[in-house]
């Protein structure tokens, strides 16, 4: 886990009562009364379904003990008695250039009087709730290389990208020699392939307007074969796998064709959140890492197979657990965690084997590189790479979908996130592949303008990802337009005086009470001729 970074210095009322609102501690430094706001995993592979929550029992402090290293507290939700101790403790300040601390974030700081024990428990502040400083600008720098910007061009300044502009007209220097910033992680990804996989390129056949039909009928038809899959399921019936496996070839056909339309219209059905609709959206997001990835439609249709089957033995828990908006006593957690032991079991009824591949996505899609996950805590090189992407996509599909218990988070959040647990939970480089092939702000998602009009992303532009194709959906105060407007932010024309558009936040889904609607498919759909 990526240590936090540099923070700011503490400001408050007093010279000993810093004002920063959430503090990062070891769990062995708990108390109750202490609202726990953030830990250092994914919330969903620990038993505390409910994203944020008060301490106010023993048992909650062994089982944060369990499953945490630490955690982040906030001091406003906090008793106020416990509150004013974290603020009245000194904050430690870490040296700029000084290495990643291990991952306790709270010490014991020694009096320098030998005879006592110890001295008062000091916490170190952390400015944002989620994501560390050091994660930020990594992620940043991946983004802009993924764009097409040179991650060094900001620190020559204007005049020192004229002198260099002006040095290559003149031929007296080179152009700068860009690799593609996917390159290095795909290196490391080429020793987890299967020998057998033979990579290669996709290009996109169709426009994403003309794929949009045929997108939107393969995500209903996944949905009802799922749903049906799951029917079979409470009926004791044997799984209809070859239809699972039909529906998965078609996906594969729509997202290689073009992967920006399946993934407009999974978003259309964002506010459905039950298991095979999860299942589905599972699916796209793993079709979508493997044909980034270049993997051929054989192995594409296992990678929806994985993402479409993977929860299906929830089907046998109980509804009331699966939405319990509390913490899971230890046998609820582990009741929960039997779904992948019955989603195998149930599938392996059927005559004939699962792909070994599909098998391998299923059983590990909540294992975790360090051993933290089930159900049999593998740990690095025992984790398939068929585990490794299914846990990846699942984690993101569970971030940016709306619950009972739990808000939605704004995909470039939920990116950011995973990249917070990359190298722990998840792969690297599967991470970084990730972000590549969904985009920072991936289809289907609000944002922000620089205009202050919110926008629904519809197309990826694959040269420089910062810049798509966007619906605009608001005046810049926020106010619903009658009628959308499409614009383009990388062939936007200049305006004399004027500078160009650009996105300066991604939204949660909902954001400003907007909810997208199938009003573009349809109109698109007319103008081109298309069946809608």
């Amino acid at each position: 886990m990526a240590e936090v970074a540099e923070q700011p210095a503490a400001t408050g009322d007093g010279p000993d009562l810093p004002a920063h609102k959430r503090f990062q501690l070891a769990v062995k430094d708990l108390e109750i009364g202490m609202f726990v706001a953030e830990l250092d995993r994914p919330w969903l592979d620990t038993p505390f379904i409910l994203q944020g929550f008060l301490i106010d029992s023993q048992v909650e402090k062994q089982t944060l003990q369990k499953y945490c290293r630490y955690v982040y507290v906030d001091l406003e939700l906090s008793a106020p008695e416990v509150a004013d101790a974290i603020r009245r403790a000194q904050v430690i300040e870490e040296p700029a250039a000084a290495p990643a601390p291990a991952p306790a974030a709270v010490t014991v700081k020694k009096p320098a009087a030998p005879k006592r024990a110890s001295g008062p428990k000091v916490y170190r502040p952390r400015s944002d709730p989620k994501v560390s400083q050091n994660t930020r600008s990594k992620f940043r720098q991946l983004v802009k290389a993924a764009s097409g910007v040179d991650p060094n061009e900001s620190d020559k300044g204007p005049i020192g990208r004229l002198i260099d502009w002006l040095l290559v007209r003149l031929g007296l220097k080179k152009p700068a020699r860009r690799r593609a910033s996917s390159e290095s992680s795909k290196d490391a990804l080429r020793a987890w392939l299967p020998t057998n996989i033979d990579l290669q390129e996709y290009e996109e056949l169709r426009p994403v307007e003309q794929e949009l039909p045929r997108a939107r009928q393969t995500f209903a038809t996944s949905e009802e074969v799922i749903k049906a899959v799951a029917s079979d399921i409470r009926q004791g019936k044997v799984v209809a796998v070859e239809n699972v496996q039909a529906v998965a070839d078609d996906m594969v056909e729509s997202m290689v064709d073009n992967p920006d339309a399946l993934m407009w219209v999974a978003r259309l059905r964002e506010e459905d959140v039950t298991t095979y609709n999860h299942g589905v959206k599972v699916a796209l997001y793993l079709v979508s890492l493997g044909r980034h990835l270049g993997f051929p439609k054989k192995e594409l249709g296992y990678l929806a197979m994985i993402g479409m089957l993977a929860d299906i033995g929830k089907t046998k828990l109980p509804r009331a657990l699966l939405e319990k908006p509390g913490m899971l006593s230890a046998s609820e957690y582990n009741l929960v965690k039997e779904h992948v032991r019955l989603s195998l079991e149930v599938l392996r009824k059927r005559e004939g084997k699962l792909p070994v591949e599909v098998e391998q996505g299923i059983a590990q899609h909540h294992e975790r590189l360090d051993g933290t996950g089930y159900p049999k805590g593998l740990k690095g090189d025992e984790i398939s790479i068929w585990g490794r992407m299914a846990a990846v996509a699942d984690s993101f599909a569970a971030l940016i979908t709306p619950r009972a218990y739990a808000n939605a988070a704004a995909p470039q959040d939920a990116l950011l996130s995973l990249f917070e647990w990359a190298g722990s939970s998840f792969h690297e480089p599967l991470v970084e592949q990730f972000v590549q092939a969904v985009g920072v702000f991936p289809v289907g998602s609000l944002c922000e303008l620089s205009s202050g009009e919110v926008a629904v992303v519809v197309a990826h532009n694959r040269v420089r990802r910062l810049e798509p194709k966007v619906l605009v959906l608001t005046a810049s105060d926020k106010t619903p337009l009658a009628k959308p407007v499409e614009r383009d932010l990388l062939q936007q024309k200049r305006e004399e005086g004027t500078k160009p558009l650009r996105i300066v936040r991604g939204l949660a889904a909902g954001a400003y009470g907007l909810k997208l609607r199938d009003y573009y498919m349809g109109e698109i759909a007319k103008a081109n001729d298309l069946p809608s």
